[in-house]
């Protein structure tokens, strides 16, 4: 509850500051949802490629949402973005599979900002290693809005983190990462990968681990919900 009020206030205080209005709309709007349970509660699950790790130094090339909707995947949502960046893929082309060219023709990041923060709206962001995607989008909107933008998260990573140490299961080197966490609930091997996909993936994943958190009713959100 106190993690609420903290956003909620900081919510207050961007719409004030921001700079690019759809930016604000989009945190005054999220400022006020009613997080309850997985069958009522709007969520948009994103995922992010970028070019390293760091995400002063590092850019992001591509993004990729879906919307889940009563606790369902609304796959006929799903957005692929790629981003056009000055800066080369580099080495992340390997795992990524795009190369310089294939984002020489994709939107600015700014346009790609504009969509997805449109997209959310009234939604709760679902990640997988939400650190690491929104401390890029937070970068990203320091430069494109003028201010750093709260989030309010459901982290699947985290979410199962948090039911293996309740019953004291051992978490080997490596097993929560979403490729081993979707074989665990025995999710589908999609062998393609990009953000689209990724995101689509995290939301499959989160209606596993919430089936396997509560598997009689429709999952409580508000004590899974992280603030950045």
């Amino acid at each position: 509850m106190l993690g609420h009020w903290r956003y909620r206030r900081r919510c207050h205080a961007v719409v004030r500051q921001c700079r690019q209005k759809g930016v604000a709309e989009h945190v005054s709007e999220c400022s006020d949802i009613h997080v309850d349970r997985l069958a009522n509660t709007p969520l948009i699950a994103v995922d992010l490629e970028m070019t390293g790790l760091d995400a002063r130094n590092n850019r992001i090339i591509a993004m990729g949402w879906t919307f889940i909707d009563e606790g369902r995947i609304r796959f006929g949502t799903n957005r692929h973005l790629l981003i056009n960046s000055e800066q080369s893929v580099g080495h992340s082309a390997a795992i990524h599979e795009m190369t310089d060219s294939d984002i020489a023709s994709g939107v600015s990041l700014e346009a790609g900002l504009e969509a997805l923060f449109d997209a959310a709206r009234g939604r709760v962001w679902v990640f997988h290693h939400a650190g690491l995607d929104v401390a890029f989008l937070q970068q990203a909107c320091t430069s494109w809005a003028g201010i750093e933008i709260p989030f309010m998260v459901l982290d699947t990573m985290q979410m199962e983190l948090a039911m293996r140490s309740r019953r004291n299961l051992a978490i080997p080197n490596g097993e929560l990462r979403l490729g081993k966490l979707r074989k665990h609930y025995k999710l589908p091997d999609y062998t393609a990968h990009n953000a689209l996909i990724d995101a689509c993936s995290t939301a499959e994943l989160l209606l596993a681990i919430a089936g396997q958190m509560d598997p009689t009713s429709s999952l409580r959100l508000g004590s899974h919900l992280n603030f950045f």
